[in-house]
């Protein structure tokens, strides 16, 4: 089987689910000497640094700026036999040999986007559904979400695969001190991960810091956290350990997405130990079990109760989000996808 990985999302991104996703697939493969050839571009990823490709196993460079290079499938015309073509984010190669199998990660831009961004990237998404063989998606949620906006996709092909968390995140022996007690929000701070709401309850509870882990605010953001005085701290680009510590030591994350194809911070947090508050919302019931605090609504009373919960009982929440996040292994999640490959290929 001769399989190829486009590592377009490495261009994409320096941060984020995706790469963590395309970086844990490479370095097992890499580990089980499974022969892989990449497309690859010039990038500043932090999970890229661990999967680096050199020259003897990049099948082609990519070019063209990559704000544009996203949108064009490549055609890879040296291969004149059947491959699996996998792209990291919604390409699928235009090569009549190629078997294409693609990771649906969400619809996101389907469901809270308008204008030409919709457009773009909806129009890309569902091209790339149609021209593959099978398509993963993350969480059933995701899958029910695909074949609600593709009724006529065949359901046969679709499989769910889960992410993993990695082994990086677990309890230290040894907890950090970053001084006053404080919870943590992870991720984008786009409109629906509702980033306003964990600013507010920090607001409401004066007893709290809000330590944020993303890109640098911008200035809407900036004014909003003028509300909590000096009372937060941000966290750009950090490795795994770094990030590992700031899970071990928060009192709660909180997590008040109104949408996510999987959740990966949840899952983080739950093998780090640190119980969680969320919405009840999309895939998080599913990656969260019974381990955490789910909202039924975005709403800062119901909250605090959830906070006063997670303090009189926070053992249990614990021992709940360590045996919750042993269903998600990175392990698994590349087994099931190699074998996914090779039916694609056989079948």
């Amino acid at each position: 089987m001769d399989l190829i990985y486009d590592n377009i999302v490495f261009s994409l991104q320096q941060s984020g689910g995706i790469s963590t996703y395309w970086s844990q697939l490479i370095k097992r493969l890499q580990r089980d000497e499974v022969a892989v050839r990449f497309i690859q571009g010039v990038n500043s990823n932090v999970a890229a640094k661990e999967v680096i490709a050199n020259s003897e196993n990049i099948i082609e460079y990519i070019k063209n700026p990559v704000l544009l290079s996203r949108f064009f499938n490549p055609n890879l015309k040296s291969l004149q036999h059947p491959f699996v073509f996998h792209s990291s984010y919604n390409r699928v190669s235009s090569n009549r040999n190629a078997v294409n199998i693609i990771t649906v990660h969400d619809f996101i831009h389907e469901k809270f986007y308008d204008g030409l961004r919709k457009t773009l990237h909806s129009n890309q998404k569902k091209i790339a559904i149609k021209k593959s063989k099978k398509v993963i998606c993350v969480s059933e949620n995701t899958k029910q979400d695909l074949l609600s906006y593709y009724p006529t996709f065949n359901a046969n092909n679709v499989k769910v695969i889960y992410n993993g968390v990695s082994d990086d995140f677990h309890i230290l022996n040894a907890v950090p001190q970053f001084g006053k007690p404080y919870l943590m929000f992870i991720g984008s701070r786009q409109p629906y991960k509702n980033f306003n709401f964990a600013v507010q309850l920090v607001i409401n509870l004066k007893q709290f810091d809000l330590y944020i882990v993303g890109e640098d605010f911008s200035s809407t953001e900036k004014s909003l956290l003028r509300n909590i005085g000096g009372r937060y701290k941000l966290f750009t680009n950090i490795d795994n350990a770094q990030l590992n510590k700031l899970y071990n030591a928060a009192f709660a994350l909180i997590y008040p997405s109104s949408y996510e194809g999987f959740g990966l911070p949840i899952s983080e947090a739950m093998k780090a130990g640190l119980p969680f508050i969320a919405l009840k919302a999309s895939s998080i019931p599913e990656v969260a079990g019974n381990a955490g605090e789910l909202l039924e609504r975005i709403d800062i009373d119901a909250a605090k109760e959830a906070i006063n919960r997670i303090e009189n009982n926070r053992s249990h929440y614990i021992t709940q989000g360590l045996k919750q996040s042993d269903k998600f292994t990175w392990e698994k999640c590349y087994q099931q996808t190699l074998n996914l490959y090779y039916e694609a290929y056989n079948g």
